[in-house]
C-alpha cells in the first residue's frame, strides 16, 4: 500500500498528475476513435433505408449478422453491455472486476454495429466505460496498486466523457458525482488533469468547436423566470417517465431467454422506424441540431418525443452496447420545443432555442439526478454560460419533481439490475484493498459517535480524519463530528458493503 505510506505528499501529487496525463491521452484517443467510427458509419446508414430492394435485402441479411456478432461479444465480455456507467461505478467500489481488454473490444465493435443499424443509443456512456477501461489498462502497465487503480479508472471515465462532449468540467463533475460519489481530494487531481488532456486531444483531432452548433443567442429577461419553472415541471415528469420505461423495458426483455432474440428485436424495430420516422434513429445529434434550428410542427415534435422514448427503451433494454446520454438530451430538447408552443405568441420566436436548451438540462437532471453536472454539461456543449439562472431554475425544479415522484436516479436502478443479473462477474477478492473518502453528515448515523461504538458491516480501517485544517489519526475513543472526512480502507471484495453502509 505505497499510496497510504506517502498519503498526499508532494511526490504522490506529482505521480497523480502524471497518471492523469497518461490516462487523459489514451482515454481521449479511444474516445475520439469511437466518435469517428460512429460518425463515419452514420453517413452510410442510408443504404438500409433508401426504400430500394437492395436496402431491404441488406436489412434481412445484415441485421441478423449484426445481432449474432453483438450477442457473441456480450457473452464474451458480460460487463460491456449498455452504457457502461454502472459497470464503472461497480468497478470503482470493488463490486465488479471487468476484463478491460475484452470490454474495450466489445464496446468498440458492438457499439459501432448497433449505431450503424440505427439503435437509439449514444456514444457518451460507452466513452466513459472505454475511458475507465483504459485507466485500468494503464494502471496495470504502470504497476499501480488497487487504490491508485480505482483513481485511474475514475480519471479515465472522466476523460472519456470530456472527450465525447468536449466538456472537461462536466467530465470531472460526472466522475465525482456519479462514479466516485465523493469530492475526494485524492480523485480530484487525476480527474481534472485527465479531462483537460482528453479534451485537448479531442480538440486537436476533431476541431475546436462545442459539441453542439446552437447556443443561447438572446437573453431571456429575468421577469420570464416562470418559463424555467414550467420547463422544469414538464421535463421532470418526462425524465421520470423515461426512467420508469427504461427499467420496465429491461424487465420485459428478461422474459426472453435468448439474448440473440432480444438484440434482433431491437434491430427489427430500428428497421421499421427507418421507414416510418427515421428522425428517431441513432443517438440523435443530427435531429437535435435540426430541432434547435427549425420550427418543426407541434404534432411532429410530439411524434418524435413518443417514438424516441419508446425506441430508446427498446434499444437499451435489449442489452446492446450503447448509452442513453444523447437520447436523453434529444428527448429534453424536444420537450423544451413542445413547451415553447404553450407560450407561442407570448414569447418572441428568437427565444425558441432557449426552450430547447432548458429542456435538455431539465430532462437530464431528472434522469440522472446530478443537477450541477447537467447545468455545466449543457453549458459546455452549447459553448455558453450566459443563462445559468434559467438553467439552474429548470434543473432544480426538474430535480424536485423527480424526487417528489419518488423515482430513483437511472444509474442507481441500472447498477442494481446489473448486480442481480451478473452474479458471476461480482468479485470476492479480499487479497487487495481499496480506499475511499466519506463525509460525516449533519443528520447522519455516525455524527457524535465514538469509533469504538460503531458496528461496521465488515473489517475496515479509518486511517485518517480530515477536520478542516486538522488531520487526525483516529483511535477508538475518537468522536466523529459533522463535516469530518473519513479516509477508509477495506478489502476489495467487501468494499461495496462499506460503500452501502456509508451512503445509507
Amino acid at each position: 500500500m505505497d499510496f497510504l505510506k506517502t498519503k498526499f505528499e508532494g511526490r504522490q501529487v506529482a505521480r497523480m498528475f502524471l497518471d492523469g496525463i497518461i490516462v487523459g491521452i489514451f482515454a481521449g484517443l479511444i474516445s475520439v476513435l469511437y466518435r469517428f467510427i460512429l460518425a463515419s458509419l452514420e453517413k452510410y446508414r442510408y443504404i438500409f433505408f433508401d426504400g430500394s430492394t437492395r436496402a431491404i435485402l441488406a436489412i434481412l441479411i445484415v441485421f441478423p449478422i449484426f445481432a449474432i456478432i453483438i450477442t457473441k461479444l456480450l457473452k464474451w465480455a458480460p460487463l460491456s453491455g449498455g452504457s457502461g456507467i454502472p459497470q464503472i461505478r461497480g468497478e470503482v467500489i470493488g463490486r465488479f472486476d471487468m476484463d478491460e481488454n475484452k470490454t474495450i473490444v466489445s464496446k468498440l465493435v458492438g457499439g459501432s454495429l448497433g449505431a450503424f443499424a440505427g439503435l437509439s443509443l449514444g456514444r457518451e456512456g460507452p466513452s466513459i466505460q472505454l475511458g475507465g477501461s483504459i485507466g485500468k489498462v494503464m494502471g496495470k502497465i504502470l504497476k499501480r496498486d488497487e487504490v491508485e487503480m480505482s483513481f485511474m479508472v475514475t480519471a479515465g471515465a472522466s476523460a472519456g466523457l470530456a472527450a465525447a462532449f468536449n466538456a472537461p468540467i462536466s467530465g470531472t463533475l460526472f466522475a465525482l458525482e456519479e462514479v466516485h460519489k465523493s469530492f475526494s481530494r485524492f480523485i480530484l487531481v487525476p480527474c481534472i488533469i485527465a479531462s483537460v488532456i482528453a479534451n485537448y486531444v479531442s480538440y486537436t483531432i476533431m476541431g475546436f468547436e462545442p459539441s453542439l452548433s446552437f447556443r443561447f443567442v438572446h437573453y431571456l429577461p429575468l421577469n420570464k423566470i416562470y418559463i424555467g419553472i414550467i420547463i422544469g415541471i414538464f421535463s421532470g415528469i418526462v425524465g421520470v417517465i423515461f426512467n420508469k420505461g427504461l427499467v420496465g423495458s429491461q424487465k420485459l426483455y428478461k422474459k426472453l431467454d435468448s439474448l440473440f432474440v432480444r438484440i434482433l428485436i431491437a434491430l427489427g424495430i430500428s428497421a421499421i422506424l427507418g421507414y416510418t420516422i427515421k428522425e428517431v434513429l441513432g443517438g440523435g445529434h443530427g435531429v437535435l441540431e435540426e430541432i434547435a434550428k427549425s420550427r418543426l410542427p407541434l404534432m411532429f415534435l410530439v411524434q418524435i418525443l413518443v417514438f424516441k422514448l419508446i425506441f430508446t427503451w427498446t434499444s437499451y433494454g435489449s442489452g446492446a452496447q450503447g448509452g442513453i446520454f444523447l437520447p436523453v438530451l434529444v428527448i429534453g430538447g424536444v420537450t423544451g420545443a413542445i413547451v415553447y408552443y404553450i407560450f407561442k405568441g407570448q414569447v418572441p420566436e428568437e427565444f425558441y432555442v432557449n426552450f430547447v436548451i432548458l429542456g435538455m438540462c431539465g430532462v437530464l437532471t431528472s434522469v440522472v439526478r446530478a443537477p450541477i453536472m447537467s447545468i455545466l454539461l449543457v453549458s459546455e456543449m452549447t459553448g455558453s454560460f450566459a443563462h445559468l439562472i434559467f438553467l439552474t431554475t429548470a434543473a432544480m425544479v426538474s430535480f424536485l419533481v423527480a424526487e417528489l415522484m419518488e423515482n430513483p436516479p437511472i444509474y442507481e436502478s441500472l447498477y442494481e439490475g446489473i448486480v442481480k443479473s451478473q452474479g458471476d462477474e461480482i468479485t470476492e477478492d479480499n487479497s487487495n484493498y481499496k480506499m475511499y473518502e466519506y463525509n460525516v453528515e449533519e443528520n447522519g448515523k455516525l455524527k457524535d459517535k465514538l469509533i469504538k461504538d460503531i458496528s461496521f458491516p465488515v473489517n475496515l480501517m479509518i486511517v485518517e480524519i480530515d477536520r478542516g485544517t486538522e488531520k487526525i489519526v483516529p483511535k477508538g475513543d475518537t468522536k466523529l463530528m459533522s463535516g469530518d472526512k473519513l479516509l477508509v480502507i477495506a478489502p476489495k471484495g467487501d468494499f461495496y458493503k462499506v460503500d452501502e453502509y456509508f451512503k445509507d
